[in-house]
């Protein structure tokens, strides 16, 4: 094992977007433990204007860069510039740093790390790596004649002849990858790993997010954490919400989002759903866990397409580390057929047509007493961070 190796992080989100908190820092604190690593840079795409909660990084060997466009648009060129000006950095950063390993989250900051694998030989691996380009495509955000999935459909390609490791989220896509011929021993995988210290139950702030919030003590509540849109279902999401008030009497609706608090109320309205059930919240990462020790059951609304069995949604690992059971679209990430079995919550069908029956489930889930910690251990199973140490043993 060679000592005292300096890793370049690369993760093409802004350093305050919540999924830097959830599917970076936990990476950063482990790589930091190891003895054979010195340093860790790390590189942040600084591409977000709208309000985003404070974090607070303060990880050992980590040395944060923040690398900001130029130009706030056109989009499509001020994004092309930033590109460019961070693979510039990025070789300087290696050379300067004698950097050993870059490793990039997901497949955006995979196709900077390719370049610079191309011009000065860096080894590189892909954490997290799906194929971004056909996601976007079929949720019907890209074309696929357009520049955005042409450019980004090729470097994936690239990515996975040229890293020296690609760590899929699922095992489904490893054996996908697998059977187009892609070398085994360069496929690992680590699922969206949960920090299970932080993601606990805590009735005392149970009891006091209630309280704030106005809602009572054996009132149900189902807690939704992320976007509407995109990737996601949107307004479809609500009518699911709507669904389950209408199942749970009294029951009320809890929204953790960045999303505009004024689009979220107006898409419950237009739902059906009363505003003195619907909560909108935007909060730091670290208190998530509160919110969620709030809540009874979680909704994961992807949108509904055969490549989604590649996805692994961080929010799930969340939910059942605080002993929620999920209400998820069919078909998603590995955990559907668990879920499909009615291990860890319940899945609807992509038409919405057996939600009700989905609901029915979710209910049956929650009449058992012993349901929090059957949830918990689906999270110390399949999104422990001892996954991903074990992983790093292998490939660095």
């Amino acid at each position: 094992m060679l000592k005292n190796k300096t890793i370049l992080f690369l993760s093409y989100w802004s350093l305050r977007e919540p999924l830097n908190a959830s599917a970076v820092f936990p990476y950063l604190r482990l790589l930091s433990e190891r003895n054979d690593i010195e340093r860790i840079i790390f590189v942040t795409m600084e591409t977000t204007t709208r309000f985003l909660p404070q974090v607070d990084l303060d990880i050992a060997k980590v040395e944060h860069v923040a690398l900001k466009p130029r130009l706030a648009r056109p989009y499509l060129l001020s994004r092309a510039f930033l590109f460019i000006e961070g693979i510039i950095f990025l070789m300087g950063a290696v050379r300067k740093n004698n950097v050993s390993l870059i490793i990039s989250k997901a497949s955006i900051a995979g196709a900077m790390a390719d370049v610079v694998h191309s011009f000065m030989g860096t080894p590189y691996s892909v954490e997290s790596f799906e194929p971004h380009s056909d996601y976007m495509l079929d949720c019907g955000v890209w074309k696929k004649r357009s520049l955005r999935y042409v450019f980004a459909h090729y470097m994936e390609s690239r990515q996975i002849r040229n890293a020296r490791h690609i760590i899929t989220v699922t095992h489904n896509h490893r054996d996908d990858l697998i059977r187009q011929g892609v070398n085994k021993d360069r496929l690992k995988v680590i699922p969206s790993i949960t920090d299970l210290d932080t993601f606990i139950y805590d009735a005392g702030r149970r009891m006091a997010i209630r309280q704030r919030l106005g809602i009572p003590s054996d009132s149900k509540v189902g807690i939704y954490v992320g976007k509407f849109g995109g990737l996601y279902l949107d307004q479809e999401a609500f009518t699911i919400f709507a669904q389950a008030i209408e199942r749970f009497p009294g029951m009320h609706i809890l929204v953790l989002s960045p999303s505009l608090h004024e689009d979220i109320r107006r898409k419950a309205h237009i739902a059906g759903i009363p505003h003195d059930r619907m909560h909108v919240v935007t909060a730091m990462h670290v208190e998530v866990p509160d919110y969620l020790s709030a809540s009874d059951f979680a909704f994961s609304t992807i949108k509904p397409a055969p490549i989604k069995r590649y996805q692994c949604p961080i929010k799930n690992g969340e939910y059942w580390a605080c002993g929620l059971p999920i209400l998820m679209t069919d078909m998603v990430s590995d955990e559907h057929l668990l879920m499909r079995s009615g291990i860890g919550g319940a899945v609807y069908d992509t038409d919405l047509s057996n939600v009700p029956e989905s609901l029915d489930r979710i209910a049956r889930i929650l009449d058992d007493p012993d349901h929090k910690e059957q949830m918990r251990e689906l999270a110390r199973r399949y999104r422990s961070i001892d996954i991903a140490r074990g992983v790093y043993e292998e490939t660095l």
